[in-house]
């Protein structure tokens, strides 16, 4: 398939074929030549373009294959995405083992926004946070793996798409803590290392907390408003908690906090952080490790911002939002592909420090470049802009 590519991109065709060998494809894929191609191709294509990644434009710069043989891989072929997720399960064992961590996970939801597609299922009003109003769009609910709060490594390890209740039928929809608690059986029987869940107050308590506490896994989140809580034998609201506290100041976490043991009867004895933000609002860590100190709660929680930053350059560099269609099977393909490209472009990184943004912009700049020297700068070019030797 390589061959029937530009000069210019076989090299990077290469790469990511490298790059996904490494990562366990084979009960995705079986042992299917052309379906392992047409992933390879895809990947290329979600990471060499920048906007609209669409079959149609991969196809004209990767013309290996046709668009209908990416959309039969979208739509018909035989692939499985749980086993492309139970890749990156694997790839994630074996960073914990070579670098020595267990990492954590993080849990968290993304609206992706379509506003022309009124006839996808998975589509429905909602409110997205990160525009600050209402759109029209289908949610995807995130368990992603780091390897350490610096996030060296964030691998996604499972995902599903939520769907609304006017699009299926009552006894099949469920709600995001339920695909969530499935998610955590998954991952925990792969054997994915995790020191920790950590998830914000939407995943904090309820069925998801219970089901982490039973599988060995510690939980750390934020209190609900709504949640009522027993401290010194008196029942009261969370948020009546903080005006009868006295908070100190931590300089090496610049914040005023105080740590407590409480009894919440929706999660029972669990460790409460009440902490004043520097924009001078009460938070309310909670976490059920009754061990833990009030910095490791508020660094555990601090932590949760990785998975935001996934989303950001899944969206800007992989092109989340980019598939076009009606059929659920493809929208639930091309979201995995995309997961799988942001594993690519960390494998592809020369140092750990390097972004994700600043692979892509290699590869870009070596394709267009080909291997050519820059000219030397015009005689007539003021001395400012031109090139310094460097020693």
């Amino acid at each position: 398939m390589a061959l029937r590519l530009y000069r210019t991109t076989r090299r990077l065709y290469g790469q990511v074929e490298g790059a996904l060998r490494s990562v366990d494809l084979v009960p995705a894929v079986g042992r299917n030549p052309t379906t392992f191609g047409l992933v390879v191709l895809y990947v290329t294509g979600l990471l060499l373009l920048d906007a609209r990644p669409t079959q149609t434009r991969i196809s004209a710069k990767l013309p290996a294959r046709g668009h209908d043989a990416l959309n039969r891989l979208l739509r018909t072929m035989p692939l499985s995405t749980r086993a492309l997720m139970a890749g990156a399960i694997l790839l994630a064992r074996g960073l914990g083992r070579r670098l020595g961590t267990a990492g954590y996970l993080v849990v968290d939801d993304v609206v992706i926004e379509k506003r022309f597609a009124k006839r996808l299922p998975w589509a429905a009003w909602t409110y997205a946070f990160a525009e600050k109003r209402k759109v029209y769009g289908c949610h995807v609910v995130l368990l992603s793996w780091t390897s350490d709060p610096s996030g060296r490594w964030r691998i996604p390890v499972a995902f599903r798409l939520w769907r609304p209740k006017r699009s299926c039928a009552p006894e099949r929809y469920r709600k995001k803590t339920e695909l969530v608690v499935a998610m955590l059986h998954e991952v925990v029987a792969a054997g994915c290392p995790a020191a920790y869940l950590v998830g914000d107050t939407s995943y904090t308590g309820g069925i998801v907390s219970k089901a982490a506490g039973r599988l060995g896994l510690i939980w750390q989140g934020t209190l609900s408003p709504r949640t009522t809580v027993v401290y010194r034998g008196k029942r009261r609201a969370r948020r009546e908690l903080a005006g009868g506290l006295k908070l100190k100041w931590r300089p090496a976490l610049g914040v005023r906090a105080i740590a407590l043991t409480v009894y919440a009867p929706s999660a029972g004895r669990v460790r409460l952080v009440v902490l004043k933000n520097e924009h001078g609002n009460f938070e309310y860590l909670v976490t059920n490790d009754l061990a833990a100190d009030l910095t490791t709660v508020i660094r555990r929680k601090r932590s949760r911002w990785r998975i935001e930053t996934i989303f950001r350059d899944t969206k800007q560099l992989a092109g989340l939002g980019a598939c076009q269609g009606w059929v659920d099977q493809a929208l639930v393909r091309h979201v995995a592909l995309v997961f799988l490209t942001f594993v690519v472009l960390q494998l592809l990184r020369r140092d750990p420090q390097e972004t994700v943004g600043a692979v892509k912009a290699r590869w870009q700049d070596e394709i267009l470049r080909d291997g050519q020297a820059p000219p030397q700068p015009l005689r007539a070019a003021p001395p400012e802009f031109r090139l310094k030797k460097t020693a």
